[in-house]
């Protein structure tokens, strides 16, 4: 593709991208509230014998996963917005969010940001995902690594304190409620985590072989189009990795209008079954 083509269809994205970012994100606040509303509902449940172990941990695993989202829309200055007056939203609610998903917001930023400059690349902190699922010993080994890059990226004050809270509340709850909570909470806890990952990192860069912007991610599509509210359009994630300041909610209607540009510049974009082109 010409050069001077390429550069036009940069300046119409970007465009089209700056009509979708910078306000204050009210629908992320709301989920943040409601997961942590939720998530609270479900532990009074189970610790006072209302919810069984079988139905708690499921309930666990989608709020986990749901904090997720909140959360990174933090790292990335989408909940206050551009003004600088809201700010302090961002921290407000990524440091809310931290203790449900257990993954520092301070050590979380840095790492996250380092993903995003080198995406598929030897230096992308989340590339080695890629052989998660090549043998057991491959998920055992790249989920003990996960779980220690996301913890401790960035090891300060602010991230040790913050490894403390989600570490102690979860010990005073099997404090109060027995250690046949201990499971409950550590599973509902893994496959959170499990989810969010293979949604979030997993899925959208397969198979970590492109490095290019427009094609380093993926735009997943599902056979029918309501289906990906339920993982917050996260199946769109080439759209967060081209314009980080786009909130999770306008994901489909930017992809909408930059769609012709994506297919241009060779972004990929499959069915979300299959894994065939659409």
């Amino acid at each position: 593709m010409d050069i001077n083509l390429h550069k036009k269809l940069d300046r119409e994205a970007l465009k089209i991208s700056k009509e979708y970012s910078g306000r204050v994100g009210v629908l992320t606040i709301i989920l943040s509230v409601a997961a942590v509303f939720l998530y609270s509902i479900v532990l009074f449940l189970f610790a006072n014998g209302l919810l069984s172990p079988l139905l708690t941990v499921p309930l666990l695993a989608v709020l986990t996963f749901i904090s997720y989202t909140p959360m990174h829309e933090a790292v990335h200055g989408n909940v206050g917005g551009n003004n600088k007056k809201f700010n302090w939203l961002d921290k407000a609610v990524g440091y809310l969010m931290a203790p449900i998903i257990a993954i520092p917001y301070t050590s979380h930023q840095k790492e996250h940001f380092t993903h995003h400059v080198h995406t598929n690349k030897e230096k992308d902190p989340d590339v080695h995902i890629k052989n998660w699922f090549d043998s057991p010993k491959h998920f055992f080994i790249g989920s003990i690594r996960i779980i220690k890059t996301q913890n401790a990226f960035v090891m300060n004050n602010y991230t040790r304190v913050e490894i403390f809270i989600s570490l102690s509340w979860r010990l005073l709850f099997v404090f109060f409620t027995g250690i046949m909570s201990i499971p409950v909470l550590f599973l509902g806890w893994f496959l959170g985590g499990f989810i969010t990952l293979y949604l979030l990192s997993y899925l959208p860069h397969k198979p970590y072989k492109e490095t290019a912007r427009y094609k380093n991610t993926n735009i997943r599509l599902f056979p029918i189009q309501w289906m990906e509210n339920l993982v917050f359009q996260q199946n769109l994630h080439a759209i967060h990795h081209l314009f980080p300041r786009i909130p999770f909610y306008n994901y489909r209607e930017v992809f909408q209008k930059i769609e012709p540009i994506m297919r241009a510049k060779e972004t990929p974009i499959i069915s979300m079954l299959d894994q065939r082109p659409v």
